[in-house]
């Protein structure tokens, strides 16, 4: 019997060292296990040590961690796209020295503060490129920061997936104050405050962006010598806010869909002088071009298409109006209080007229009836009553003087420059003839098996 057990316990002991070593041979080398998650690697050490004029690249596939303060010229770069991360109360990076280069790196700023930057400029001659911003607080500020340019990089605010959150809660995606001849070029801004604000800070120039989603794509307040050129602003509350400006470039920008608010525009001018609006396309907004208080601007080559009220000019005088194009809007002009203003060679397609001479400018002026903005001055509500049908037999019972009516006396027979809007309206001029021969046709089959068999 004890020889039996002593052999049954021999053979348990050989069973379960077979077992260990197959189950040995099936353990997964550390090679192919899930790696533990890195931490963070902490950004300020790493630039402090790099020496002024050379370069810190980050490696692409690892997390760092602010904040950090640059107080050397040097290049900050990534060979993939490093992401900086930030949950402290300061800006997830500062720039405070001139000749710094920002490339191709990302930066999460987790602060729910409108108030404070992903990214703070306070130094001169820096160049921010390829980065992209996910900021729940504001995205880059520069504060008495001077020839900076930041180009070619995405800035995302809070909350993107929440199209309802308040204005109030979102930060600036680049906000400038007392800050001059800056570059802002060929960014893309989305679920802003504002786009691009820029408040003192003149010969800002701004040119080739995209700012959707957002308050006023482009904001413009107390600066001289603004450029705002080949943008792009879509589903904004207003595209381009221009407010207490002088001598500003507004050029070649397209401003589509502000019209989810009741004081959306595409471009607002706002106590402006003697500045230069042109080539601008505005399309679908509920007010095309407003302007109020403006003096001894020109405003020519724009396309004013399919919005609710192409332009709307309020106690504004001297401004030049010209060469431009006013199609598909529901309203095209509305105007009060301004006077002396020149309007000369436009395009107004829905103006019936006429050309004696044949130099392609009509011989009857087109007139623009302030009648409506008068009647809803004072009492809000009358605004219900847009477009009726007896708006104008209203509006001719109370014709008054029109010596101070905003009048093109010369407008144009043909569209000065080409757009989808004209050509449709030119093509359907030749929709008559289809239902001509239908009508034509009608009246013969009436005829033959109607009126002349009975």
């Amino acid at each position: 019997m004890n020889v039996i057990r002593y052999r049954t316990f021999k053979r348990g002991i050989a069973a379960g060292l077979f077992v260990l070593i197959c189950c040995a041979g099936t353990v997964v080398p550390q090679s192919q296990a899930a790696p533990a998650t890195a931490e963070a690697v902490p950004l300020q050490s790493l630039i402090d040590a790099t020496p002024s004029g050379q370069t810190l690249v980050l490696s692409g596939d690892r997390d760092y961690s602010g904040p950090a303060v640059v107080s050397a010229a040097i290049t900050i770069a990534s060979d993939g796209e490093a992401v900086v991360k930030n949950d402290s109360d300061r800006p997830v990076l500062t720039l405070a020295a001139d000749g710094i280069v920002l490339k191709g790196i990302a930066v999460q700023d987790i602060r729910t503060d409108p108030k404070k930057p992903a990214i703070l400029v306070q130094s001169n001659d820096n160049r921010l490129e390829q980065l992209r911003i996910k900021s729940q607080g504001g995205g880059i500020f520069l504060r008495n920061a001077n020839d900076n340019r930041i180009s070619n990089s995405r800035i995302e605010g809070a909350h993107p997936e929440d199209p309802d959150k308040p204005y109030s809660r979102r930060g600036n995606g680049i906000d400038l104050l007392a800050s001059a001849r800056n570059v802002i070029e060929g960014n893309t801004i989305v679920h802003v405050h504002d786009g691009v604000y820029a408040e003192s800070s003149n010969e800002t120039r701004v040119r080739g962006n995209v700012a959707t989603d957002s308050r006023y794509g482009y904001h413009f307040m107390f600066s001289g010598k603004t450029e705002l050129v080949d943008n792009v602003g879509e589903g904004n509350v207003t595209g381009g806010m221009v407010m207490s400006v002088e001598g500003a470039v507004v050029k070649g920008n397209r401003f589509e869909k502000q019209t989810e608010n009741v004081n959306s525009q595409g471009i607002l001018l706002f106590d402006v002088h003697r500045s230069e609006i042109s080539g601008n396309r505005v399309v679908g907004n509920r007010v095309g071009l407003y302007i109020e208080q403006s003096t001894e601007n020109t405003l020519a080559d724009n396309e004013v298409v399919r919005n609710f009220i192409g332009l709307q000019m309020i106690q504004s005088n001297d401004n030049r109006l010209q060469h431009s194009l006013f199609a598909a809007n529901v309203n095209q002009a509305q105007s009060t209080d301004s006077k002396n203003n020149d309007l000369e060679g436009n395009y107004w397609d829905d103006f019936e007229s006429l050309d004696t001479d044949g130099d392609g400018l009509s011989d009857l002026s087109y007139e623009i009836d302030p009648f409506f903005l008068q009647l809803t001055a004072d009492m809000d509500a009358f605004q219900v009553f847009f477009q009726s049908p007896g708006l104008p037999f209203l509006a001719q019972m109370f014709h008054a003087d029109t010596a101070n009516w905003l009048k093109d006396p010369s407008p144009l027979l043909q569209p000065p420059f080409d757009s989808p809007e004209t050509e449709a309206s030119v093509n359907g001029r030749w929709t008559w003839l289809p239902g001509c021969l239908l009508l034509v046709t009608a009246l013969t089959i009436i005829h033959r098996w109607g009126i002349k068999k009975s």
